[in-house]
């Protein structure tokens, strides 16, 4: 259950006015105007009240409605037929959601239920089983990629000591996850090894390597031969504990390569890889560990779902994962200085014509690319009016797209697109520095790199502190003809 969107449907029930689906559909990056993102949303929205539900208290996911019909949705009711509160079509012309509202209203403004189930109670469990010890970790380390030898007492200790510590701590790790998230699985065999190849002088022999680390994969259940899952475990090479999303791409994945390439570059880069570095473990025990994975996994089941789609639903990958702006952090490895110039004078043939046709190509592909964010951005908050008066402006008004912000103020955009990485350097005119630092607060480039010809996709950050973010080095100069100085 995602707490997140239940502590921002509860602080609406006491504002005491219904929240448009748009809205919770941008708390959550879902672009409802896909039928897939759409079904995310109702099954977030749906475990949510299914969990009042089960407490006694009314439905709070009624006051989210369709700002278009200003009603519920088919799931809302739905929902509530599963739930054997009635049927579906009845309760809707009953306008049962609309009486759950007011419900929701009177509960939730009372001050004593706020106070007492807004945020929900940690888990304060007795657990029978020690902590993790960051010597573990360190023994672990120690043992890590040496060919296990089943004949070496040693060996036979170190494999049983890191079963029965790291092994059966990570397997009791997850198991109590899914006992506090309704609905997931976990596989969690305490594999200590892995298998490989080790010269001999009869040639390369097969054996098994002590891993590195320890994991256990949850995931929705159903979901586990999909091959994308939340993962917990021990790392002995970063020296963490690990939690992330993550995906198997081994060549015994389920996952195609097609498959592959879209879960990698769309699983968000801050949830990737998350840890507790083993100096830090002494100030954890179970419950604190528990509260904060189980929190992270909760909050980001509909990232979860959303790559599920992607990757397996009805759609062809190549058609998934066309026409698309993936967003991302602006990159924090940039440069303290402005690189020295170094012209080295050696001459070089370039078409400066194809150039020329290829750099406005990209350019173009990648300004209709944001207009087609900008549009489905605001739509995604109900600004339907303002989504139709997106545009790509002409040339030389100093930016390339207008759009507007979630005050509807003007939002002047300059697109700079390339098929390189996130630091490869862009030009920039002279207009479009002056129109920025006179539009300053108002002004913002959307970076797009690694675009893709094939499947017209690219990433994305956004620089809106321009002297904060960038640095400048000019490259060309206009040249203007002196006056002679007559004698």
């Amino acid at each position: 259950m995602n707490q997140e969107v239940r502590k921002f449907l509860i602080d609406q029930c006491v504002k005491g006015e219904p929240i448009y689906y748009e809205a919770i559909g941008l708390l959550l990056g879902l672009d409802l105007g896909l039928e897939s993102q759409r079904q995310i949303l109702s099954k977030t929205l749906g475990e949510i009240s299914a969990f009042e539900y089960e407490q006694g208290r009314p439905l709070i996911s009624s006051i989210a409605i369709y700002k278009t019909k200003n009603d519920h949705g088919y799931g809302f009711y739905n929902l509530c037929e599963e739930l054997e509160i009635g049927k579906a079509s009845k309760l809707s012309k009953q306008l049962y959601g609309f009486t759950q509202i007011d419900e929701c209203k009177r509960f939730w403004r009372k001050p004593e239920n706020y106070s007492a189930f807004a945020i929900l109670e940690l888990h304060h469990e007795k657990h029978e089983l020690a902590f993790f010890k960051a010597e573990e970790i360190e023994f672990l380390a120690h043992w890590s990629g040496k060919v296990y030898n089943k004949d070496q007492q040693e060996h036979v200790a170190a494999k049983n000591y890191i079963m029965n510590s790291l092994g059966t701590k990570t397997k009791y790790w997850s198991n109590h996850l899914t006992k506090r998230i309704p609905g997931i699985d976990t596989f969690n065999w305490r594999m200590w090894s892995t298998k490989g190849w080790k010269d001999s002088d009869d040639g390369k022999i097969r054996v098994a390597r002590f891993k590195h680390y320890t994991w256990a994969r949850i995931y929705r259940k159903g979901d586990d031969n999909k091959d994308i899952f939340f993962t917990v475990g021990a790392d002995s090479e970063t020296n963490e504990l690990v939690y992330k999303l993550d995906f198997y791409f081994e060549k015994n994945s389920h996952l195609n390569n097609a498959q592959k390439e879209i879960v990698k570059k769309n699983i968000p880069k801050e949830i990737r890889w998350k840890s507790i570095p083993s100096s830090d473990i002494h100030s954890y025990d179970w419950n604190s560990l528990l509260d904060l994975t189980a929190s992270f996994i909760s909050e980001h089941l509909h990232v979860y779902d959303k790559l599920i789609e992607l990757a397996w639903g009805n759609s062809q990958p190549e058609e998934v994962f066309s026409n698309y702006l993936r967003p991302q952090d602006p990159p924090e490895n940039g440069l303290d200085t402005v690189p020295e110039y170094n012209p080295s004078f050696k001459g070089v043939e370039i078409d400066f014509i194809k150039k020329s046709i290829d750099k406005k190509e990209i350019g173009d592909a990648g300004e209709a690319l944001v207009r087609q964010y900008e549009i489905q951005r605001l739509k995604n908050i109900g600004y339907f009016d303002l989504a139709n008066q997106v545009e790509i402006v002409e040339d030389g008004k100093g930016y390339d797209v207008l759009s507007f912000d979630e005050k509807r103020n003007p939002k002047y955009i300059e697109v700079k697109t390339t098929s390189g990485k996130n630091l490869t350097p862009f030009d920039y005119t002279i207009n479009e520095r002056e129109f920025a630092e006179q539009n300053h607060e108002s002004y913002y480039i959307y970076r797009l790199y690694n675009y893709d010809y094939e499947t017209n996709s690219a990433d994305f950050f956004i620089v809106d502190e321009l002297h904060d973010q960038v640095l400048m080095r000019p490259t060309t100069f206009k040249v203007f003809i002196k006056k002679l100085n007559q004698s």
